[in-house]
């Protein structure tokens, strides 16, 4: 008799746990349809009509978006004395890179950022900010 009250109470609480791990994710995640680069919000259309575009070979095959290098440049973000760029994603991930990446990453029109020979850790989906610093 005691298990038969246990189980139904139990399961519960671990669809409140669900449920609130679920709402507890959604919260944090910023919905922009901007991207800030250096304190300053962009569409992505003005990234595209900003920046030269760039092919790139990666393992999952050819990547076409926006220069990296080029659109630090074009934004006005490039630092002499900065040598870290940060990409944030929406869910909170982040990656910081050095310039080198940049010379070798695009921008695409889905809103991620590839690099070409690199693991996919350093790949972002969902870009929502980049810092320069």
């Amino acid at each position: 008799m005691g298990k038969e009250k246990l189980i139904p109470v139990f399961a519960i609480a671990v669809l409140l746990i669900g449920c609130f791990s679920a709402l507890y994710v959604n919260a944090i995640e910023v919905d922009s349809k901007t991207i800030e680069i250096n304190n300053t919000e962009y569409t992505i259309n003005q990234i595209f009509s900003l920046a030269n575009m760039r092919t790139i070979i990666t393992d999952e095959g050819e990547k076409t978006g926006v220069a990296l290098d080029d659109l630090i440049i074009k934004t006005g973000s490039v630092c002499s004395s900065c040598n870290a760029y940060t990409f944030k994603s929406k869910d909170g991930y982040q990656q910081t890179v050095t310039w080198d990446y940049l010379e070798k990453g695009v921008l695409t029109q889905e809103n991620r950022i590839y690099f070409s020979d690199s693991a996919h850790s350093f790949w972002v989906k969902d870009i929502v900010e980049i810092e320069v610093g």
